[in-house]
């Protein structure tokens, strides 16, 4: 294989690497969506209850460190 021929070869991957990443995040920001619009339509409760109980931890966790951090920027304490 010629010095050309590895670098055509690597810029394919890469492109398809790039494809990939691409297509993941527009796959993330239209779960995003979809989810948003089953909280505005159905509501926070029932869209919770479509979770497993790892995502709601991890989403209940992450919503209280706001909170907290919220609290102390506002109060001091």
């Amino acid at each position: 294989m010629s010095r050309d021929d590895i670098l055509a070869a690597q810029e394919a991957e890469l492109t398809s690497a790039e494809e990939q990443q691409a297509q993941e995040e527009a796959h993330q920001h239209f779960i995003g969506v979809e989810f948003s619009d089953i909280i505005l339509s159905l509501g926070p409760n029932t869209a919770l209850s479509l979770l497993d109980n790892e995502a709601k931890s991890e989403l209940t966790r992450s919503i209280i460190i706001q909170y907290n951090h919220r609290l102390v920027e506002t109060t001091g304490l």
